[in-house]
């Protein structure tokens, strides 16, 4: 990083991500005499070896303009290689790609330290381990999920309006957004024989997002509290017979008081509602917790004790799919207290 005059800023740089995932997994099921054997085929007696290899070098332009504008331009340049084999399968052809990602950010001071701000980037996101996992999981019988390691990333147009405040301590943030989803990693579910679902994952069609977000950060006294909420339209679309639109929401907030002579309570709340999939929606769930805390030694230690969920022993989500071919509906009881 170096200035250019008084009101110029260049910026260059490399990075190198080296990944390595292996997963390893066999089944044993239970014969008439209670005794266990192994599942030799390969969806339940298998392996997997992923190597990632992530290449980046970036470069990002400042310039501050009178009257407190500044515009900030930046690309980033990324080359992926990845190498995946298993038990079965020696090499799993998964090609290397190359990806630019640019950004824009048009920013304009305000009064007292306030600021609005218009920017464009564009993202890429790749799959999980959770997503790429062949591993055939099923906990029952009519219920089975498995991972895709062909998966390729998602890659993302997102365009934002925001507005920072500062109100007697407090900070405030308002944004806006708009996000253009291509590729977009979504379930699909198939109906097996015996009336079992198998439940995988593709790259398939487009997923736009429409919505806006609330963020604080806010002191009262002893008191101290920041959290947000998210809100917005999903549209997604697998171009040829799927289609699916809805609202989503989210949100959380953390908060601590501080007591005296080293004493302090902390709580967290997060909250996320229904997630609209190609083939369905998703239930929501919220979780919680309530804490103690005693710090020692001029603040160079603590120790602490906190609850989840003291009052909800159980999460039940419902989800609904639907197809053309296919009607489910499940309910999935989480036992987090």
């Amino acid at each position: 990083q170096t200035p250019i005059g008084t009101n110029q800023i260049l910026e260059v740089g490399g990075k190198d991500i080296m990944r390595r995932a292996f997963s390893d997994y066999e089944r044993f099921e239970q014969d008439a005499d209670g005794q266990y054997y192994a599942v030799t085929t390969p969806d339940y007696d298998n392996n997997l070896n992923y190597d990632q290899n992530v290449l980046a070098g970036y470069l990002a332009y400042t310039l501050s303009l009178d009257k407190g504008y500044s515009i900030k331009a930046g690309s980033r340049y990324e080359y992926t290689v990845i190498e995946a084999y298993s038990r079965v399968e020696s090499n799993i052809e998964i090609p290397s790609y190359g990806v630019f990602v640019p950004s824009v950010n048009l920013s304009k001071k305000l009064k007292a330290g306030n600021m609005v701000k218009l920017a464009y980037n564009r993202r890429i996101q790749r799959p999980s381990i959770q997503f790429l996992n062949p591993n055939r999981q099923n906990s029952n019988e009519i219920d089975i999920s498995e991972g895709n390691p062909t998966l390729d990333p998602e890659y993302t147009n997102n365009y934002e309006l925001s507005y920072n405040a500062y109100i007697k301590g407090s900070s405030l943030n308002f944004t806006t957004f708009v996000r253009n989803t291509t590729g977009s990693i979504q379930r699909v579910r198939t109906p097996q024989e015996g009336g079992a679902m198998l439940t995988t994952y593709q790259n398939i069609g487009t997923e736009n997002a429409y919505g806006f977000s609330v963020f604080a950060n806010v002191k009262i006294g002893k008191l101290s509290l920041n959290g947000g909420t998210d809100l917005y339209y999903a549209v997604l679309d697998d171009n040829i017979s799927s289609h699916n639109e809805g609202w989503v929401a989210s949100g959380r907030i953390f908060g601590s008081y501080n007591l005296d002579k080293g004493w302090g309570l902390q709580f967290f709340s997060f909250f996320r509602g229904r997630e609209v999939q190609l083939q369905g929606t998703r239930g929501g769930f919220g979780i919680y917790s309530l804490g103690v805390r005693k710090e020692f030694n001029d603040k160079r230690g603590s120790i602490g004790l906190g609850a989840e969920n003291f009052f909800t022993p159980s999460f039940k989500i419902k989800s609904e799919s639907s197809s053309d071919n296919f009607r489910q509906k499940s309910l999935n009881v989480l036992n987090n207290m």
